[in-house]
């Protein structure tokens, strides 16, 4: 996609040198990084980034236990890295 961007702007005014350029380069490198690894990866930082803060301000809050938070967090964990992997390997 960062490559796609960069060539977007001439794209859309109609540029058939940047539209060819932008399918040479992903005809030959666009499928890369698709695989599942790639997405469990992405889907594993996700799972750091986005649910572990609100799982652990929701049990300070409520004075919930450490069990609580590996509960929790252990399903957002494996629920976000399969559909992450899913999504990059099938999408």
């Amino acid at each position: 996609m960062g490559f796609y961007e960069l060539f977007f702007t001439d794209i859309m005014k109609g540029n058939e040198e940047a539209k060819q350029i932008v399918d040479e380069f992903l005809a030959v490198y666009g499928r890369k990084h698709r695989h599942f690894g790639h997405g469990v990866f992405h889907g594993v930082i996700n799972a750091f980034v986005f649910a572990l803060p609100f799982i652990g301000i929701h049990a300070l809050l409520d004075n919930k236990t450490m069990k609580y938070v590996i509960h929790h967090f252990s399903y957002w964990l494996i629920t976000s890295a399969v559909i992450s992997g899913c999504i990059s390997e099938f999408v």
